[in-house]
C-alpha cells in the first residue's frame, strides 16, 4: 500500500525592496485570501539585488510586527534574519515579542548573512565565512537557551556571552517557535542546520536540492538525530510570464555585475507559465520538498499569484 501523501505548504515572500508600505499591505493581505501557509519578508537595510542597491528597503523586525497584527491564520517569519545585523539577546526578544502579538505564528527564520556591500555601507563587521557560520550557530545555541529557561541564563561562548541574563516574557510556542536556518553549505551550514534547526531552506534545481537533503541526513546520522524532525523548504524566485522581461534584464546586469553566481541565481528561480511552475513544484515534491516558499519582487505579480492559488496548489494538498 502506497504511503499517504502529505500536504505540501506554500508560502510567500514579499522581499520588501523599491516598495511602499501600501504595496506590502495589499500584497501581504492577498497572499493569505489565496490560502498560502506562511508569509515572509527578507532582512536587509538597502536593496540587495545586483546593480539596484538604491530605494527604500523597509526594516524586518518592525515589518513582521505589523505583518503578525494584520494577518490572522498565515504563519509569518523573515527569509531570514541576517546573524551579524543584531545582538543575539535583541533578535530573540523581537522574535519573542512577534510570536506573542501573531498569537504563535513565528518562524524565526535566521542565516549567517551574506551582503558584503550593507556591511561595508552600515560599519557592521564582515567577518569570514567560517567566522560567520561559527557565529551563528552559538547565536542560536544561546537564543535556545533564553527561551527555554525556568530562570536567569549564563552562557560563555567564543563570541556571544550572558551573565544570569533574564528573559521574560517568553515566546508562545513551546519549547519555542521553530527555528529554520537558511543555507546550502554542505561542510558547515548544513551541520550547523542538522544540531541546531528545526527547518532547512535551501535553493536549486529538484536535482540539487535533493543532494543538499542527502548531505543533511548524513550530518544528522553522524550526530544521532532523525532527519525527519527538520522540514525540508526550498525557495525559489517565482518568474510567470508577465515578469520574464523584467527577469532577463536582472540576469544580464548579473553577468556583468556577479558573473559568477549567474549559473546559481538561474538555478534559484522557477520561469515560465503555470505548467512550467507546476512540473518545477513537483520535481521539488518528488525529492523530498515539505514547503515551497515563492519570493517575489515588486511590482507584483499578483494575477499569475492567484493562477498559481486557484490551479496548481490544490494539486499537492
Amino acid at each position: 500500500m502506497a504511503a499517504p501523501r502529505v500536504p505540501i505548504k506554500f508560502g510567500v515572500s514579499i522581499g520588501q525592496e523599491r516598495v511602499t508600505w501600501p504595496e506590502l499591505q495589499e500584497a501581504a493581505t492577498l497572499i493569505q485570501e489565496l490560502g498560502f501557509d506562511s508569509l515572509w519578508c527578507h532582512d536587509h537595510l538597502i536593496p540587495s539585488d545586483p546593480g539596484l542597491n538604491q530605494g527604500p528597503c523597509l526594516e524586518s523586525t518592525a515589518l513582521l510586527g505589523a505583518l503578525s497584527v494584520m494577518t490572522k491564520d498565515i504563519r509569518i517569519g523573515c527569509m531570514v534574519a541576517g546573524n551579524t545585523y543584531r545582538n543575539p539577546v535583541l533578535l530573540a526578544k523581537s522574535a519573542t515579542t512577534v510570536d506573542i502579538m501573531s498569537g504563535g505564528r513565528l518562524i524565526f527564520g535566521i542565516g549567517a548573512a551574506w551582503f558584503e556591500q550593507e556591511h561595508t555601507a552600515y560599519n557592521f563587521p564582515f567577518y569570514t565565512v567560517r567566522e560567520r557560520i561559527d557565529r551563528l550557530a552559538e547565536a542560536v545555541e544561546m537564543i535556545k537557551l533564553l527561551w527555554e529557561s525556568d530562570g536567569p541564563v549564563s552562557y560563555q561562548g567564543s563570541y556571544y556571552s550572558l551573565e544570569d541574563a533574564p528573559f521574560d516574557p517568553k515566546p508562545i510556542q513551546k519549547p519555542h517557535p521553530p527555528i529554520l536556518i537558511a543555507g546550502g553549505g554542505e561542510k558547515r551550514t548544513l551541520r550547523v542546520v542538522a544540531r541546531w534547526a528545526d527547518a532547512m531552506n535551501v535553493s536549486g534545481t529538484p536535482e540539487m536540492t535533493a543532494h543538499k537533503f542527502r548531505v543533511l541526513e548524513e550530518h544528522c546520522k553522524a550526530i544521532g538525530r532523525d532527519p525527519t524532525e527538520i522540514e525540508k523548504t526550498v525557495s525559489a524566485a517565482f518568474i510567470p510570464p508577465e515578469k520574464i522581461d523584467e527577469w532577463d534584464e536582472y540576469m544580464k546586469r548579473l553577468a556583468v555585475i556577479m558573473p559568477d553566481a549567474t549559473e546559481a541565481r538561474k538555478a534559484s528561480a522557477v520561469v515560465g507559465d503555470m505548467d512550467v511552475i507546476e512540473e518545477w513544484v513537483r520535481g521539488q515534491v518528488e525529492v523530498g520538498a515539505q514547503h515551497v516558499i515563492f519570493t517575489l519582487r515588486s511590482p507584483y505579480p499578483f494575477d499569475s499569484l492567484r493562477k498559481f492559488a486557484r490551479k496548481v496548489m490544490p494539486k499537492f494538498k
